[in-house]
């Protein structure tokens, strides 16, 4: 082993190409979980003082596939709110359901604000999600819309005031994103940390965009807006042949820097239910790859790009040690920026998930990141090639 500075021009260039991709993934990492951070940390302040806030009447809309069980927990949730001001709950159902319709009935005669709504039975080559959307929004009486759907669970009695208060008779917002992701208590099972870091960089995509002026992407299980920006926006329209794009392509539509509140406190962020998690995250992960090829905005090279860096910043400082074997300099270097690297996405992503509120790892996240942009990949074939319908006529 020796010590000199002096090395090949092809080292040389690795360890420049080491540094720049270290630079890139730390730096991406470092703005997205800041941005997320500020806003989860505004949106508390905001939760734990709103004495003063007047809050507008809202219309819920709830999707339903026939989950009769599940809907009639979500449903004593939405409706023993703490919410100050006049609420309504649309039920809208893919279809005829005799087990949903006596859930609702059940439920009606104790909160009458509560009504149930449903697809034709017989309705084609359309996507049955966006009619059943759309017949919500018409059915609503209010101006401001909450969506969600089963699979949400609600954890506090506050959540529909936090997606609420931003919305004001001065206030220019017609779109509030909110988020929902798995808790650590509810999916617990084999891949549960690589669900949860896969989850945390998508979310910081996104979310980290929305935050920053650039909204393209909502949850279907927590978003909320005016009726009139549906409607101006004529609904669905633009994307009819499609049987999603509900939360992303529609969103990217409709809101903007100057309309759109993210929405991050505590007592909004919803938890995800699912009978396998593995299958549910991976189909709709799926999902957003192939609309997000339709959306018009979408930040997705500094994303990808820091993404590929972390793999790609450990393979050229391999390979530059492997050249200058036995320089200590080149090892040294090489060493350095590769724990700077580890040290900043770890922390990076901690940020993220302790701010959306999601499993918080630890000594995993370096090993999870370097085949992170391995299995963006692999979804991205699955996306293409799967046999989940995605047009209308499929």
């Amino acid at each position: 082993m020796y010590f000199s500075f002096d090395i090949s021009p092809a080292v040389s260039a690795l360890l420049v190409l080491t540094a720049a991709a270290v630079a890139v993934a730390v730096v991406y990492t470092a703005v997205q979980s800041r941005r997320i951070a500020r806003a989860r940390h505004f949106c508390d302040i905001a939760e734990s003082d709103d004495s003063d806030m007047v809050y507008e009447p809202v219309s819920v809309v709830v999707y339903s596939q026939d989950e009769a069980e599940a809907l009639d927990k979500l449903l004593r949730d939405i409706l023993t709110q703490d919410y100050p001001a006049d609420m309504e709950v649309i039920v809208v159902n893919e279809g005829e359901s005799s087990d949903v319709r006596d859930v609702v009935d059940m439920l009606k005669n104790e909160y009458p604000g509560l009504y149930l709504t449903n697809t034709p039975d017989g309705a084609r080559n359309l996507s049955r999600k966006k009619l059943a959307l759309t017949l919500g929004v018409k059915a609503a009486r209010h101006s401001v819309v909450v969506h969600t759907a089963i699979g949400a669970e609600i954890h506090s009695p506050r959540w529909l005031r936090g997606m609420a208060r931003h919305f004001s008779q001065a206030s220019p917002v017609e779109v509030v994103i909110g988020y929902a992701a798995p808790s650590a208590d509810s999916d617990f099972g084999r891949g549960a940390r690589c669900r949860a870091f896969d989850g945390a960089v998508r979310a910081a995509r996104w979310l980290g965009a929305a935050v920053a002026g650039h909204p393209f992407r909502a949850t279907e299980l927590n978003v909320a807006y005016r009726r009139e920006a549906f409607f101006r926006n004529k609904g669905f329209s633009r994307s009819l042949n499609l049987h999603f794009g509900d939360d992303d392509i529609f969103i990217s539509e409709i809101a903007n820097g100057e309309n759109t509140a993210v929405e991050l406190g505590g007592e909004s962020i919803l938890g995800v239910l699912a009978h396998d998690y593995s299958a549910e995250m991976r189909r709709t992960a799926m999902r957003h790859i192939f609309t997000e090829g339709h959306i018009r905005r979408r930040p997705r090279l500094w994303a990808s790009l820091s993404s590929v860096c972390v793999p790609l910043s450990l393979c050229s400082a391999v390979a530059a040690v492997v050249l200058e074997s036995g320089n200590s300099f080149v090892l040294s270097a090489s060493a350095v920026m590769e724990v700077v690297l580890a040290a900043g996405i770890t922390l990076g992503w901690r940020r993220v998930q302790e701010a959306t509120g999601v499993r918080v790892l630890g000594a995993s996240v370096f090993p999870l990141a370097l085949g992170y942009p391995f299995r963006r990949a692999l979804l991205g074939v699955r996306a293409r090639y799967s046999k989940q319908k995605r047009y209308t006529w499929d």
